[in-house]
């Protein structure tokens, strides 16, 4: 997408300075440059830079930089350095120059926060100087309400301006804790404040492979439940006719499944062989072109290598809130372990093998009862007797991701 509109966002630091909020703040540049924004970051030390992403620097708004450290050791005791002042104008002479013509400005932590107060009253006062543009004061931490910062908290500029609200501004709170405790804090209706949750990353968490990435982002794959992995090749004894059958009933509870299926339709002279046929027939019979994806037409599609077809599979395993592998026959089942290492749910055809390998971790399908029955055997296991720690990871792919989180909260927000 050709950025239209230009966003400056403003932290102390940018990675790989260590941080909660410095981790957030590549993904969230990438998820404004991805919608249209043209992104410019302004910190005091890092870098973040990508497709319609650069940093600027300036030192001064890194508490680390020593004339920083030495302003803020006399202000810990309440006395406002010799030098205070005309530093401070510097400051906001320069951050005046940095911003120049951009209207649209994300500022972290540093309005509520202590650990750089000259450049909290720098920022103060470019934005009553400036009252035209839109700024967003994005608010993870409170130190006026935090004991640790307490003791060296005075009730007189610049101090004060951490627990004063700003006019002409839009808070955004991390959590809706935080935006009870800013309303009080400030004095201002909780109507005033909009709550944006944190998000991660899960690609990089996972360290996926880029070609991962590209499929997981091409068909929002965060927008589907539940995601059932097939990991089959397209021979007759991994009897993936049977998954298709048994995720065409759980469609009937899960509208928006998606199921991908990892081996590659087989071929001869160009054409598929009569099984593979068969697999894409039993698919359009069903209505499940929508809900059902073979990774290799992926791949096709998407320009992406088929060598790159273990590594994504290897990924697909930890996004997946369930494995489905019904073969007839095995020597052993090599998913299995794979699974497992996943930690995600597998259900198992009920053959001798598979309960060699896993015995009692899995949900066993049999393969004399129909489709239908093997489907409300997944649907209790994926609702009633899932482990807490799959709840939670299901609710934070789904929620707390950046993807989603343009839809969900920005889109709203800035694209009025």
């Amino acid at each position: 997408m050709k950025p239209n509109k230009q966003l400056l966002i403003v932290h102390y630091s940018l990675p790989p300075v260590v941080g909660g909020v410095e981790s957030a703040l590549k993904p969230m540049a990438e998820v404004f440059a991805r919608n249209g924004y043209l992104v410019t970051m302004l910190s005091g030390a890092g870098s973040v830079v990508g497709q319609n992403t650069k940093t600027s620097i300036v030192p001064d708004l890194n508490p680390d930089n020593p004339h920083v450290r030495e302003t803020q050791r006399v202000l810990r005791f309440g006395s406002l350095p010799e030098f205070y002042e005309y530093r401070m104008q510097n400051l906001q002479r320069r951050i005046e120059a940095e911003i120049g013509n951009i209207n649209n400005i994300i500022i972290h932590n540093i309005m509520t926060m202590p650990f750089n107060l000259m450049a909290t009253e720098a920022f103060w006062n470019y934005i009553i100087k400036y009252p035209d543009k839109n700024y967003y004061i994005w608010t993870h931490d409170l130190a006026w309400l935090m004991d640790e910062h307490k003791p060296n908290l005075f009730d007189r500029r610049p101090w004060s301006l951490l627990k004063t609200a700003l006019p002409n501004v839009t808070y955004i709170a991390i959590s809706e804790f935080r935006k009870r405790q800013m309303a009080e804090l400030f004095n201002i209706p909780r109507r005033k404040i909009l709550v944006v949750p944190n998000t991660i990353k899960y690609q990089d968490f996972f360290k996926f492979e880029p070609a991962t990435t590209t499929i997981t982002e091409d068909i929002k794959i965060f927008k589907r439940y539940p995601i059932i992995l097939i990991p089959a090749r397209i021979i007759k004894r991994k009897n993936v006719e049977r998954s298709i059958r048994v995720i065409a009933t759980l469609r009937n509870t899960w509208p928006n499944l998606l199921g991908i299926i990892t081996g590659a339709p087989e071929k001869e002279n160009g054409a598929l062989t009569e099984y593979s046929a068969s697999l894409y027939n039993l698919i359009q019979e069903n209505d499940l072109s929508g809900n059902l994806l073979f990774l290799s037409d992926l791949f096709e599609r998407l320009g992406i290598a088929p060598e790159k077809n273990r590594e994504v599979v290897r990924d697909l395993y930890f996004i997946s809130n369930l494995v489905m592998y019904l073969s007839t026959d095995e020597g052993f089942g090599l998913p299995i372990l794979e699974a497992g290492i996943a930690r995600t749910p597998l259900a198992l055809s009920q053959i001798p093998v598979f309960w060699e390998v896993a015995q009692d971790g899995v949900l066993y399908l049999p393969l004399d009862e129909s489709p239908a029955y093997n489907a409300n055997r997944v649907i209790k296991l994926l609702t009633e007797t899932q482990p807490r720690s799959d709840v939670l990871f299901k609710k934070i792919i789904e929620k707390n991701n950046w993807d989603n989180l343009w839809e969900s909260h920005l889109k709203s927000i800035f694209n009025d």
